[in-house]
């Protein structure tokens, strides 16, 4: 959703968050041009970076900053490589929202992650914690088997995330592997019957909170995708 600032009176009842979520979705939906709309369909990588946003991520193949949301109009990105310094990521992702804030009908962005709390470093599966606390992989939380211990690091990962600004977590894994070749085995917590104990404890990325103004949802059981309820410049802790 565009600002969540109210605009009362303005007639732009999407900005407006004062009115309910149908309402501003279904006036923002009569706005956007079909251009617009295709971009909200894709979720392409975006490489973490310190200022320059006309910097295109040649490692990756993909375009600037700028020209991703300016001109191709997407809205939803995968945050790729490790991120090292805290500050240094929720500046730039308040960079980002400053130029999305600044397109046409001001949408902000999504930034989604995948799992950055534990040791693997494998581009497209998993980056090391770099500035985020550290913990054991997912497979290594299946090995202690505790319930408890899932819960704190799901609640801590989710306050983290939140700080800098990242929204749409890409994990745990819930699926039991069946493909060893699969990169992802390790987002997993392994047997059927691990899995059933110590997945609710993970929905603690869901819990909501006043401070956060976030909310949690979860399409699948393997996907957990953080919602923000407005916008707000992100300072890391």
């Amino acid at each position: 959703m565009a600002q969540g600032t109210s605009t009362a009176g303005t007639g732009e009842d999407y900005r407006n968050a004062e009115l309910d979520v149908e309402r501003r979705v279904d006036d923002l939906l009569d706005r956007m041009s079909l251009a617009e709309k295709a971009g909200m369909l894709f979720q392409t990588m975006i490489v973490i970076g310190s200022g320059d946003l006309s910097a295109p991520g040649l490692a990756f193949g993909v375009g600037s900053a700028e020209h991703m949301i300016q001109t191709q109009l997407l809205t939803h990105f995968n945050l790729v490589r490790t991120a090292e310094d805290a500050k240094v990521l929720a500046e730039w992702h308040n960079r980002l929202q400053k130029l999305a804030s600044e397109t046409r009908l001001g949408i902000p962005i999504t930034l989604s992650t995948d799992p950055r709390h534990h040791f693997t470093e494998n581009t497209g599966t998993a980056a090391t914690a770099g500035a985020f606390s550290q913990w054991p992989e997912t497979l290594g939380f299946a090995a202690i088997g505790s319930a408890d211990l899932v819960e704190r690091f799901a609640d801590i990962a989710r306050r983290e995330y939140l700080a800098v600004g990242l929204r749409l977590a890409l994990h745990p894994q819930i699926d039991l592997a069946t493909e060893p070749r699969w990169s992802r085995i390790n987002g997993g917590f392994g047997v059927p019957t691990v899995a059933k104990k110590l997945r609710a404890s993970m929905w603690s990325l869901r819990r909501n909170s006043q401070a956060d103004a976030c909310k949690v949802l979860v399409p699948d059981l393997r996907t957990v995708v953080i919602v923000a309820e407005e916008d707000r410049p992100y300072s890391a802790l």
